[in-house]
């Protein structure tokens, strides 16, 4: 994932230091970014920086929203830079702005388009489609949950017997950290299926939790434990971190993407529930 480190900050306090404060506002202000509070000037009193640090203040880093919009920022300026050092205004001035924006940049794991200089967070582009924003805030260090979605979407068709893996081991890590997130204790000898029923259970999301009046909510909730069960079994049939006498050929990415797609299903519904201020298992804890 794309680190918004002090070298990333100081690049765009240092580069916003010269730019009229009417386009610092409208900058932020049309990425959706807000004042946060007042910050310490650390004995530097420009005007400037002392507005963008409260720009910053006003962005959540730990979701994916917000993350998502300070990216957009860095875009902005990124093209900007890029597009007038390319026209010539100001070439021999820009250019080393250019350089150093684009090297500080990659080093911190952004994206940077080799002709519109528009910034991306990869690993967030990746699993835009997967888990929503939501979900992946409602973990204080989502980056192995992250880190399980990156590899999917680079095995997929690749490597459909690694997606397989990959997949049940998503499942696995968000158990865990729901459990973790709870303040509940796990085995670390604890198998899947156990795992996946302490999480639900701790969400509330437990079949057998529900009312007779919500059967067919029951029965939902009874096919995800279904599914993770299916993804374990295929896992042990196909998946590559098993020693097998023979290769199963038979896999097909469209064979991964039935797996990775239940995997998300649950993992899915278990980090949202997690991060829902109204979900029933916060009234169920007090």
């Amino acid at each position: 994932m794309a680190h918004f480190s002090p070298k990333v900050r100081r690049l765009l306090l240092d580069y916003l230091t010269d730019v009229p404060v009417r386009q610092i506002e409208a900058l932020f202000e049309d990425n959706g970014i807000s004042l946060g509070p007042p910050q310490d000037d650390g004995g530097d009193p420009s005007v400037r920086r002392g507005l963008v640090r409260q720009y910053l203040a006003g962005v959540d880093l730990t979701s994916g929203e917000g993350r998502a919009k300070l990216t957009t920022v860095l875009s902005d300026l990124m093209q900007e830079i890029g597009l007038r050092s390319k026209s010539g205004d100001g070439y021999y001035d820009l250019q080393p702005v250019k350089d150093k924006w684009i090297t500080t940049l990659t080093q911190a794991g952004f994206d940077v388009g080799e002709w519109s200089y528009a910034v991306t967070d990869p690993i967030a582009r990746r699993t835009s489609t997967s888990l929503s924003a939501a979900a992946l805030a409602a973990l204080e260090d989502p980056s192995a949950i992250l880190d399980h979605l990156s590899r999917l979407a680079d095995t997929v068709d690749s490597d459909p017997r690694l997606a397989v893996s990959t997949a049940k081991a998503l499942i696995e890590s968000t158990a865990k950290c729901v459990l973790s997130t709870r303040g509940i204790a796990y085995s670390n000898t604890a198998k899947l299926p156990a795992l996946v029923n302490e999480a639900q259970t701790a969400l509330s999301l437990a079949p057998k939790g529900v009312s007779d009046e919500d059967r067919s909510l029951r029965q939902v909730l009874q096919s995800l434990v279904s599914l993770t069960q299916g993804v374990t079994e295929i896992r042990n049939k196909v998946g590559v971190d098993h020693g097998a006498e023979s290769v199963p050929t038979w896999v097909r990415p469209r064979h991964a993407r039935l797996v990775v797609g239940s995997a998300h299903v649950w993992c899915g519904l278990m980090l949202e529930t997690l991060a829902d201020p109204e979900a029933p298992w916060r009234k169920a804890s007090h």
